[in-house]
C-alpha cells in the first residue's frame, strides 16, 4: 500500500508539474482546461498523500517527533494536510497575479516551490519504502524534518495571507456600500429639493415609505406637506388609473390631516387594483410568484388597518375582490404559479372574516 500510494502521489505530482511548466495558456477554453486539470491532479495528490502518510506513520516516521500514538497519528494528519496544501497552492498560485494585501503567497509562487519542495518528502519516502532505510537514518530524518517544517510554514503563511486578503476584501465591500449609500442619499435629496410647485409629487412618493432612510423620508414628507393642496394631490393620485399604489407609500406611516377624505379614494384604488390584476393575468407572458408585489398590498393593508380604521368605511368587500382577481385563470403554461400576495390577503381576510 505504501509503495502504491507513493507512486500514485508521484504520478499526479508530475502531471501537476507538467501542467504548470512552461506557463500555460490562460485564454478562453484553455483557462477552463487548466482549472479542471489543476483540480483533478490536486485531488489525486490528496488521495495518494493520505495513503502515503498513513503508511509512513505505521513505519514509525512520525515517532521521531513524538512517542505518543495519539499525537503521532494526529501529527501525521496535520502534516499530510499541510503537504497537500503547499503542493497544490505552489501550483495554483504560480501564474496567479495575487499581490494585493498579501506578501507570502507571491513569494511562494515566485520561488518555484512546486519544483523542489515535494522532493523533501519524496526522497526520504523513497529511501524508506523502496530501499528499506530506517526512519532514524540521518538523510531520511533530515529530509523529513525540513519537509515537514516547510509544509507547516507554507501552510501557516498561506492561511495568514488568506485572512489578510479576506479582511481587505471585506473592507473594500463595506467602503463600496457606504459610497453607494452616500451617492444614493445625495441623489434622493437633490430630487426632493429640486421638486418645484409645477411638478407632481408622484416622483418622490416612493421616498416617503416607512422603511426608507429616516432623513430622506422626513425630507420628502416635509416637501409634500409644504404644499397647500397636498392632500388633494394625493387623492388625485389614489383615484388615477395607473399610479394609485404609489400613494400607499405615503399613507403607510405618514398621517394625513383629514383621513376621512381618503376612505373612498382608497376603496376605489383597491377596486382598480382588482381590475388591473384581472386584465393582467390572462395576457401575461411572464407570471411569477412576485408578479403583483409592486401593487404594495402589504402597505395597503397597513393603511386600512392603521390611520383609516374607524373612519366608517368597510374595505372588506373591495379587498375580497382583489383576492378573487388573483384566482383569474392564467395561460396554461403558468398554471400552478402561486403569487406571494395571495397568502398576505388570505391572512387579512381570515382575520377580518364576516
Amino acid at each position: 500500500m505504501g509503495k502504491f500510494s507513493f507512486v500514485l502521489t508521484l504520478v499526479f505530482y508530475l502531471c501537476l508539474l507538467y501542467l504548470n511548466y512552461p506557463k500555460p495558456n490562460m485564454g478562453g477554453d484553455n483557462a477552463m482546461g487548466y482549472g479542471l486539470g489543476l483540480s483533478f491532479f490536486g485531488l489525486g495528490i490528496s488521495l495518494g498523500s493520505i495513503g502515503l502518510f498513513f503508511y509512513l506513520s505505521r513505519l514509525g516516521v512520525f515517532g521521531m517527533l513524538t512517542p505518543d500514538p495519539f499525537w503521532r497519528n494526529f501529527l501525521a494528519v496535520i502534516l499530510c494536510i499541510a503537504f497537500v496544501i503547499t503542493v497544490f497552492f505552489s501550483a495554483a498560485l504560480k501564474w496567479d497575479n495575487i499581490t494585493e494585501a498579501v506578501s507570502f503567497s507571491p513569494w511562494l509562487a515566485n520561488m518555484n516551490s512546486l519544483i523542489w519542495f515535494p522532493l523533501l518528502i519524496f526522497i526520504p519516502s523513497f529511501l524508506v519504502l523502496f530501499l528499506g532505510k530506517e526512519p532514524i537514518f540521518a538523510p531520511v530524518r533530515i529530509f523529513f524534518s525540513i519537509g515537514f517544517l516547510f509544509s507547516l510554514v507554507f501552510t501557516v503563511g498561506l492561511l495568514v495571507d488568506w485572512l489578510v486578503y479576506q479582511s481587505k476584501q471585506q473592507k473594500e465591500i463595506i467602503s463600496q456600500i457606504q459610497t453607494q449609500d452616500k451617492e444614493q442619499y445625495e441623489t434622493y435629496m437633490r430630487e426632493i429639493e429640486g421638486l418645484d410647485s409645477t411638478q407632481s409629487i408622484l416622483g418622490i412618493l416612493p421616498l416617503t415609505g416607512r422603511f426608507h432612510e429616516a432623513e430622506v423620508r422626513e425630507a420628502a414628507v416635509e416637501k409634500i406637506k409644504s404644499r397647500p393642496d397636498w392632500e388633494s394631490e394625493l387623492i388625485g393620485i389614489l383615484v388615477s388609473e395607473y399610479n394609485y399604489h404609489y400613494a400607499y407609500d405615503f399613507l403607510d406611516g405618514n398621517m394625513v390631516d383629514h383621513p376621512a377624505l381618503f376612505t373612498e379614494p382608497v376603496r376605489l384604488s383597491i377596486l382598480q387594483m382588482a381590475a388591473d390584476i384581472r386584465s393582467a393575468i390572462p395576457d401575461s407572458n411572464n407570471l411569477q410568484e412576485w408578479s403583483f408585489d409592486h401593487f404594495g398590498v402589504e402597505r395597503l393593508l397597513r393603511v386600512v388597518d392603521g390611520q383609516l380604521a374607524g373612519q366608517g368605511m368597510d374595505f372588506y368587500p373591495a379587498i375580497l375582490e382583489v383576492r378573487k382577481a388573483l384566482d383569474t385563470a392564467p395561460p396554461d403554461r403558468f398554471k400552478g404559479v402561486k403569487y406571494s400576495v395571495t397568502s398576505v390577503l388570505d391572512n387579512w381576510i381570515k382575520k377580518n372574516a364576516r
